[in-house]
């Protein structure tokens, strides 16, 4: 970018956040100081970040700290799009490899969003998935796993939303303790979850918890159809697999590195498969 194009403005605020982040608090004159700055640009700087909300006054003194506003400029990059951004890559390796397409997704409110997907990287005449798209938790594999392996405190607020959803096959679900429990029972033995029934449709997906920091943050799933595989098969065949590339996406994720896309991952060879018709999604 040309330096004609920047603003300094706003240059100069970013400076003043990063200094705030790094020292408690500061005072107009010793900001002017540290950026070597015009003591009235300083000061129209915090009182413009005051207005906004991303600064407060120390009570009864003269100086400034971060408000908890500031937070708020990181929802974009959360640890779940760190998760995502990290696997994305190695998703379309794999499904290039496998056949079957692989996406992650994470819980919005009382549904599950499709942050990515490798469907593009599959020659299968299936449903294309578009990110963005939304299921609800209960009536989805990765919403399972989603409740399944949040912490209690998460799944608590899930309660409270599922219970007032939009979506019937969420409130009957979550009204039902005992057909609940039935349903929960095997994901959190089996560490893995299919689509609940009604199972009618050609397309299924199987998916997993990804932790990251020790708490769940996105489910990774497969999309399969059962024309080409049995549940037992998926089990027996790919169930191990995809149990590890979970666990290394997590651990990826946390520790802020990038995943080798050339890595063996151990998949069985893909052979190829009839056309199949297009059904609904699966998330």
């Amino acid at each position: 970018m040309n330096s004609n194009q920047e603003l300094r403005s706003l240059k100069r605020g970013l400076k003043v956040l990063a200094l705030l982040n790094q020292v408690e608090n500061v005072s107009i004159t010793e900001l002017a100081r540290y950026l070597k700055l015009p003591r009235t640009t300083a000061e129209r700087i915090l009182l413009t970040l005051l207005a906004e909300g991303y600064v407060h006054r120390v009570p009864d003194d003269k100086r400034y700290r971060l408000s908890s506003r500031v937070c708020t400029l990181s929802g974009g990059f959360s640890e779940d799009c760190r998760v995502v951004q990290t696997a994305t890559p190695l998703l379309f390796r794999l499904t290039e490899q496998i056949g079957w397409p692989l996406a992650i997704a994470t819980p919005s409110g009382d549904m599950m969003t499709l942050r990515t997907t490798s469907d593009p990287a599959t020659s299968l005449w299936l449903s294309r998935r578009r990110v963005g798209a939304q299921t609800p938790l209960l009536g989805s594999s990765s919403g399972l796993i989603a409740y399944a392996f949040s912490l209690p405190a998460e799944q608590a607020a899930m309660r409270v939303l599922l219970a007032q959803s939009a979506e019937a096959e969420n409130r009957d679900r979550i009204g039902d303790d005992d057909a609940l429990d039935m349903l929960l029972q095997p994901v959190i033995e089996n560490g893995f979850a299919f689509q609940p029934p009604p199972r009618n449709h050609p397309e299924q997906s199987v998916a997993f918890p990804i932790f990251s920091g020790g708490r769940y943050v996105a489910s990774l799933l497969m999309i399969y159809m059962t024309q080409a595989m049995t549940s037992f098969t998926v089990i027996e065949k790919y169930v191990p697999h995809l149990r590890l590339l979970a666990d290394r996406i997590g651990k990826a994720s946390e520790a802020r590195e990038e995943l080798d896309c050339d890595v063996e991952m151990g998949f069985p060879p893909f052979v190829a498969a009839p056309a199949f018709s297009r059904g609904p999604h699966v998330v």
